[in-house]
């Protein structure tokens, strides 16, 4: 009797795990065993799959489109990583110094990361747009006409002009999870420092960012892995054009997938090879990156 007892306590907490390890195994570990399995065929979703091999993963080490892709995906990444890191950590900063008007510039901050990312690539095409756009009609009305770009079309600003949305669009996120991690510093260190004169740019350098180590950590790892997948509004504003310079992992794997712009040649193994590529992407920086954010956390 007390062997089944102590039995049941035993496999009871395993009981209530099941429906989660089901749900986890049906939408995620069985979808990804197919899309690897999926990418040694050459299929086209219509006719009978032929295996073969690797070879998907050695066509993408020669394919132009694809290495441009993951060149446009790293400078995103970039770009993303350093800037999604800062401008929101300092606006936490500001908002938590217990500025007038704190919770309303709070939410107007916050509420475009309720808008649809569709909705947000459209809006900013239309600021972008070179005849009567927002950009250029303000630069032109205050003298610097020669500053005009078509933004959306010049190599050199595409995907600069790309980030700048993603920035706007997600900036509120960020600026939430920094702030949450500002509340639970203690204030008897920034009044102390205070006290021994320390001024805001060595308060923040010295204690408030240190302290946020482990917060920093997981901002820098979902920018890396929204960056990495990053899709919709890119494919709004240039569809991966012009001439693939705006083609990143995600618009690539769309248009292998589903045909480039419209047309019904569809490749579903090549582009199951180029999700794998993806996941393993993801999946390394992310580690590396958490590994690293633990290290320097030891040493303070």
């Amino acid at each position: 009797m007390v062997k089944s007892h102590r039995f049941s306590r035993l496999i009871t907490p395993y009981l209530f795990l099941i429906p989660a390890i089901v749900i986890f195994l049906g939408l995620m570990v069985v979808p990804m065993a197919r899309a690897l399995l999926l990418s040694l065929v050459k299929w086209d979703g219509i006719q009978e799959p032929a295996f073969v091999g690797l070879s998907n993963y050695r066509n993408l080490l020669d394919d132009r489109v694809f290495l441009l892709a993951t060149m446009n995906t790293l400078y995103f990444i970039v770009i993303m990583v350093i800037f999604q890191s800062t401008v929101p950590l300092l606006v936490a900063v500001l908002l938590n110094s217990g500025i007038k008007g704190g919770t309303f510039f709070r939410t107007v901050y916050f509420m475009p990361v309720i808008i649809s990312l569709a909705i947000t690539g459209m809006l900013w095409s239309m600021i972008y747009e070179p005849n009567f756009g927002v950009i250029n009609e303000t630069l032109r009305s205050i003298g610097l006409g020669g500053l005009a770009r078509f933004w959306l079309a010049d190599k050199y600003t595409l995907i600069p002009s790309l980030a700048v949305v993603s920035i706007w669009q997600s900036l509120g996120f960020y600026m939430v999870i920094y702030f949450a991690g500002l509340q639970n510093i203690p204030q008897e260190l920034i009044e102390a420092a205070k006290i021994d004169g320390a001024g805001p740019a060595t308060r923040l350098l010295k204690i408030t960012i240190p302290l946020l180590r482990p917060v920093i950590t997981v901002v820098v790892v979902l920018n890396t892995i929204n960056s990495i997948k990053v899709f919709d509004h890119i494919w709004v504003m240039t569809a991966g054009g012009p001439n693939n310079q705006s083609t990143t992992f995600a618009t690539y794997l769309y248009q292998v997938a589903f045909g480039a712009m419209g047309s019904s040649n569809s490749q579903l193994g090549y582009a199951s090879a180029i999700g794998v590529v993806i996941f393993v992407a993801t999946f390394v920086l992310s580690v590396i990156l958490v590994k690293y954010g633990q290290i320097e956390e030891t040493e303070y």
